[in-house]
């Protein structure tokens, strides 16, 4: 690996965050000025926002026809959301989870992680999965926002009056700032890639693995910050819902649109159909029970989310280095971890359901 590749590593690395900075605050003015509450915003265009780099990355990998550094960083983004992002934050300040985040976003996330492996299962997500993937994503999308602007009316009847001209140059800041994002964006992935595979050539190692770690934690960084610094603020819902949503747009939305531009479908390496898939399937599991439990997440969670990501790292380290390893985990992966974790999810949420007086799954708590 040459010094060359490394500088351009980082530097497309820094293009990818500092373009997804100016994205979120550009299209959240946009947002202010639609007239979208907050808790819109941060549903749906924060959301997007941070996930742009993982979205620009996999895209350019498709279009190129490098389909596990494609697949491999979405997956690994989406596991790395979940057990370190939202395990970071945990450790920092006790998070309550909302209601609608153990009722709708959590499932939604474990249906469409095993949606897209299904489709994977042939090695090829082609094109009419990916529109199905896409669509589903609309529909989730368009379903959240009624469903939030109907618990936001004080916040929208809130709204303060601006005049005409001071309206257009906010939009007008907006649109520069988004239009300014998107275009590093664009340029940081091209560097991003194309640095990655020079890098796993060099290494001796697949785009899959690449994808999976270093591109994956990488192009999280925008979720990694934006949850570090909800919990400091205090915003608990902020720092786990962006990254529940986040990784339902990924998994839908990212995988969606590598299929449409890959030429003939996505190609999705064996490694990861045996492996990877199983995985991401089980940390949505694994979280969904843990917040059905005890309606948050904590310290001692977050230690357990970012534990479960170091083994996780540390069998694809293994995996890369003895090739030979690949089957027996995959085993330990299909046959003992996701059906225990399927089997515990099922019981939790049967003993919630039972139990006397108000439902376990009714708590109020603050919904976004």
């Amino acid at each position: 690996m040459s010094p060359l590749d490394l500088v351009i590593f980082l530097a497309g690395l820094v293009l990818l965050v500092i373009g997804a900075e100016g994205l979120v605050r550009g299209a959240t003015r946009l947002g202010i000025l639609a007239g979208l509450s907050p808790l819109v915003i941060g549903l749906t265009i924060v959301s997007f926002a941070t996930t742009a780099p993982e979205a620009s990355v996999s895209i350019v990998a498709a279009a190129d026809g490098r389909g596990g550094l494609a697949v491999g960083n979405v997956l690994g983004s989406n596991i790395f959301n979940i057990l370190v992002v939202a395990g970071a934050a945990a450790t920092i300040i006790v998070i309550p989870v909302s209601n609608i985040t153990i009722r709708k976003d959590l499932p939604v996330l474990i249906a469409a992680s095993t949606l897209v492996y299904l489709f994977a299962i042939d090695k090829t997500v082609v094109e009419w999965e990916g529109v199905v993937l896409l669509v589903a994503l609309v529909g989730f999308i368009t379903f959240s926002v009624l469903q939030s602007r109907r618990t936001a009316r004080a916040t929208r009847e809130s709204r303060i009056t601006r005049t005409r001209q001071a309206a257009l140059t906010e939009m007008g800041a907006g649109l520069g700032l988004a239009g300014l994002g998107a275009a590093l964006l664009i340029l940081g992935s091209r560097l991003f890639v194309d640095s990655a595979s020079d890098i796993a050539s060099t290494l001796g190692v697949s785009e899959l693995i690449i994808g999976l770690t270093i591109v994956s934690a990488g192009t999280s960084a925008p979720e990694l910050t934006t949850a570090i610094v909800a919990a400091l603020r205090g915003q608990t819902d902020l720092a786990i819902g962006n990254a529940v949503g986040a990784s339902i747009i990924n998994v839908l939305g990212v995988i969606g649109g590598a299929a449409l531009v890959s030429g003939g479908g996505l190609e999705v390496p064996t490694d990861a159909i045996k492996f990877d898939f199983p995985i991401a399937v089980t940390v949505g599991i694994v979280v969904l029970t843990i917040a059905i439990i005890g309606k948050r997440a904590a310290r001692r969670d977050g230690i357990f989310m970012i534990g479960f990501y170091a083994v996780y790292l540390s069998a694809l380290i293994a995996i890369s280095i003895n090739s030979d390893l690949l089957n027996p985990f995959s085993i330990v992966a299909l046959a003992v971890v996701l059906p225990v974790s399927s089997l515990a999810a099922v019981y939790v949420v049967y003993r919630a359901i039972r139990r006397p007086g108000p439902a376990r799954l009714e708590v109020p708590f603050v919904d976004r």
